[in-house]
């Protein structure tokens, strides 16, 4: 673990050294840069999606990293739903939301930019964190050497004190709130005719999803009287499958 707290201030014990901060901070974001710069929607998936896999396994007690590793795996399933490819093996929207009402690729970019929002925004300072520890990103954001928000602070600090079902909370809220109402404002006509489309396959339930790594309609949580267009749902349906995800861990 590195220690930034290389100079000297007269003023206090230690001062942080903001560009060994901004340093650290520019190394993951190199990657993660790197990821959201894929061009083929489903590809960039499977990285997204096996970062949170590796930063979970690396941080067991964070609740929401692991959850992650699970909806993107599920996000992806959905994509393929979606996807026209000449790569062999591919899905060619064979299992949609319904084609006469949804606009497959207009659907494949609407969930292509709720995945990448929320992997280059809340999975930074988790990653910051399992790398160098909470007091040193503490310590960067205070001397504004890095930036990152309030509420992932919060989540944070509270993940170092123990909390991690209120850390994973907060994270999911702000996740939710900020990171992936805009995309639902930006492609609101995209995500009302997934809904539509929901309705008219009403035997189907094609937008609850499993606690699976495997793309499978089987164990669905039900969204059930949910409105995944309303941010406060999706956090309620957030802790739906938190709560599956720990039940089928607690079995094993």
């Amino acid at each position: 673990m590195n220690d930034f707290s290389t100079t000297q201030s007269p003023d206090s014990e230690t001062a942080v050294c903001p560009d060994c901060c901004k340093a650290l901070m520019d190394e993951i974001m190199e990657d993660v840069n790197k990821v959201a710069r894929v061009p083929d929607a489903v590809d960039r998936n499977v990285a997204i999606t096996q970062r949170y896999r590796d930063l979970g396994a690396a941080m067991p007690q964070n609740d929401w990293v692991r959850l992650a590793g699970y909806v993107s795996t599920q996000g992806g399933c959905a994509m393929k739903n979606f996807y026209f490819s000449h790569k062999p093996g591919m899905a060619t929207a064979a299992y949609t939301f319904g084609q006469a009402v949804v606009t497959p690729s207009e659907a494949l970019e609407t969930l292509r930019a709720a995945n990448t929002a929320i992997f280059t925004s809340v999975y930074p300072p988790n990653k910051f964190v399992e790398q160098h520890g909470y007091e040193e990103l503490k310590k960067c954001v205070d001397a504004k050497a890095v930036d990152v928000s309030r509420e992932l602070m919060d989540a944070l600090g509270k993940l170092e004190r123990g909390e991690k079902a209120d850390a994973a909370n907060l994270m999911a809220e702000y996740e939710q709130m900020k990171v992936v109402q805009p995309v639902y404002e930006q492609h609101a006509d995209t995500f009302d005719d997934m809904m539509t489309a929901d309705a008219i396959r009403f035997w189907a339930d094609d937008t609850s999803i499993p606690i699976s790594y495997e793309c499978t309609r089987d164990n669905l949580v039900p969204l059930g009287e949910l409105d995944i267009t309303n941010p406060e749902d999706r956090v309620r349906y957030y802790s739906r499958l938190m709560k599956r995800m720990l039940k089928l861990e607690s079995a094993k």
